[in-house]
């Protein structure tokens, strides 16, 4: 069972926002009753309309039924307590008196951010996108919007959402995603369409990003893309995307949009059973003109025209296709003997009517054929257009299939999802299904999601993925491996910077944050300099040096245990740490509990 993506002790990892003086904290009330999370949370504010309060704290065991969005103007955080053997606080949506639901405007999501220079956190919670009722679903969990903040999410869950759970619409965004699940990106209109992940950057309708990390998420079900990252993907000068240790299950399409943006390193994922197009070029019934025959390989980084304009290039708006700075690392890639069987059989025709009731049959070309077996060029893990831009600055290395995985998944669990996942390629395509929603229920109650999740993708110990990621460890979300999840943690700082050099000097928050007995504190170095580290009571009182030497640019990490200078153990309350290089100084709040 899935129970290491949304963990027991996530309460005792809350990320403090960056501005903030003082962190306070308060339970959002729970009665049932539909909007109170909402309203709550809106009404909740000082005479200037900032939020009253740091940290909104909804109930385990509870499901939140939500009327509108909640929208976050200013640093704030929404987190669910700490559920223990019970099921995490579940957000979901409901219709209004007239039938339908009032979430405004397009995309309709749980949450929305806004604001500029703003700290937001989501952390520790289900959310479910279908409404109770099943009158609709919500387009997904979150849309960003505003310029300059910084956006995190950790520890979350979300299932049923229509298209995309996390879409970036605001500027020069930071976002960190981290620890999440991402199940059955579902259905569109009358039938199965897109599904995704995470959409954004390039600028113009979708946003920009300075900083876009996305580590130890596993993303389950996808009808579409589980990325679809435009053009530059981060601002120029700023750190590339960093996509490293997720796991991918059970993808039709593929899991990147084959434009993908500029700047980004894709390492240490794991692809199970992700077809990457190579199933059809008459993908979702539109025939063969939506993409590319031949399918795309799971990385594909095409061209897309020349883009020579220095100012829509400076802004993020369009790519230099010479020098597209993409890494694939470290990846692997299974194909199940289900995935296999469901495309080693006769081609899937159907027929589709037109308004003046014209009849056009559409087949799959591309599963081979009678008597043909699973043309397995369709899912390699690069395909022509990609090779073709290695010499653009597009790079790959140490990418290898395990074909002995071992995974840790019942044969119907697979074969149930794979026939699911191409059941829009025959004559379903514009149909309605009974288990749209969520293949994973035994009793098909889309109201309630069953918890612990049913899926366990870890694998053997003895597959070649199990050692083959940069630091010897397994590749894929390390939640499934709390151990090397552990191990990891000590090594993953210098991991995640891989010879980039910051663009700033930067300090994080600690993690975790209330801590007991140590956390972790981390900075960014744009340039070599003299640092000092140190630890404060709130009366201004040193604690403890941390660091105070010359330190090269890059990434930094210390462990602070909760003792002064004398090892002697601090006493329960808020300290500070202050980060100086001489001509900056940057200080932070952090909370130790006993």
């Amino acid at each position: 069972m899935q129970k290491s993506i949304i963990n027991r002790i996530v309460l005792a990892c809350l990320v403090v926002p960056m501005l903030i003086v003082a962190q306070t904290s308060v339970n959002v009330p729970w009665t049932g009753t539909p909007g109170e999370m909402e309203n709550f949370i809106h009404g909740d504010t000082t005479s200037t309309g900032e939020q009253a309060h740091d940290i909104y704290v909804l109930e385990a065991n509870r499901v939140y039924l939500q009327l509108s969005e909640v929208n976050m103007n200013s640093s704030m955080e929404l987190v669910g307590a700490d559920y223990g053997d019970g099921v995490p606080a579940t957000v979901q949506p409901i219709a209004g008196d007239d039938g339908n639901l009032q979430f405004t405007g397009w995309p309709q999501n749980h949450v929305k951010t806004h604001g500029h220079s703003q700290t937001y956190a989501i952390k520790n919670i289900l959310f479910n996108g279908v409404a109770a009722g099943q009158t609709g679903s919500l387009f997904g969990v979150l849309s960003t919007y505003g310029e300059n903040n910084t956006v995190v999410v950790d520890h979350v869950t979300s299932a049923h959402h229509n298209i995309v759970s996390y879409f970036n619409f605001g500027t020069a965004q930071r976002l960190h995603m981290t620890n999440n699940t991402c199940v059955q990106g579902t259905s569109y209109g009358g039938g199965m369409w897109w599904g995704g992940f995470l959409w954004g950057g390039g600028g113009g309708w979708t946003g920009t990003w300075k900083e876009l990390l996305v580590e130890n998420n596993t993303v389950e079900g996808m009808m579409g893309q589980v990325f679809v990252i435009y053009d530059n993907g981060v601002i120029p000068g700023y750190n590339p995307i960093r996509i490293n240790h997720n796991t991918f299950v059970n993808i039709t399409d593929w899991v990147k949009f084959y434009r993908h943006g500029n700047n980004t390193r894709f390492t240490n994922n794991l692809f199970v059973n992700t077809v990457s197009t190579g199933q059809t070029h008459n993908s979702h019934g539109q025939g063969a003109t939506l993409n590319h025959p031949g399918g795309h390989g799971k990385m594909a980084t095409l061209s897309q025209g020349a883009c020579s304009d220095s100012t829509l290039m400076a802004r993020g708006w369009c790519w230099d296709n010479t020098a597209r700075n993409i890494h694939y690392n470290n990846n692997v890639y299974h194909d199940t003997p289900e995935l296999k069987a469901m495309f080693n059989m006769d081609p899937w025709c159907w027929d589709v009517t037109d308004t003046a009731g014209v009849v056009t049959t559409y087949c799959d070309t591309m599963i081979g054929g009678p008597g043909s077996t699973f043309d397995y060029s369709q899912t390699r893990w690069m395909d022509d257009s990609t090779a073709a831009q290695m010499a653009n600055g597009v790079s790959e290395a140490n990418n290898m299939e395990d074909e002995n995985l071992g995974f840790n998944l019942a044969s119907i669990y697979i074969s149930t999802h794979v026939a699911r996942n191409t059941d829009w390629l025959d004559n379903k395509v514009h149909d309605t299904h009974t288990d749209s929603w969520w293949a994973h229920q035994a009793d098909d109650d889309w109201n309630v999601i069953e918890w612990p999740l049913p899926m366990d993708f870890s694998y053997s110990t003895s597959a070649a993925a199990y050692t083959a990621s940069e630091w010897g460890l397994p590749v894929g979300d390390l939640n499934h491996f709390p151990d090397k999840l552990a191990e990891w943690a000590t090594l993953s700082v210098e991991e995640n910077s891989n010879g980039f050099t910051p663009s700033e000097f930067s300090l994080a928050q600690n993690y975790p944050n209330p801590f007991n007995p140590s956390t972790e504190i981390s900075f960014a170095m744009d340039v070599a300099s003299d640092v000092n580290l140190t630890i404060y009571n709130m009366l201004g009182q040193k604690v403890k040096v941390l660091e105070n030497a010359l330190l090269a640019a890059g990434t930094h990490s210390y462990t602070w245990n909760g003792q002064d200078e004398l090892g002697q153990k601090v006493s329960t309350g808020v300290y500070l740490y202050t980060l100086t290089d001489g001509t900056q100084t940057i200080s932070k709040k952090m909370a130790l509990m006993k």
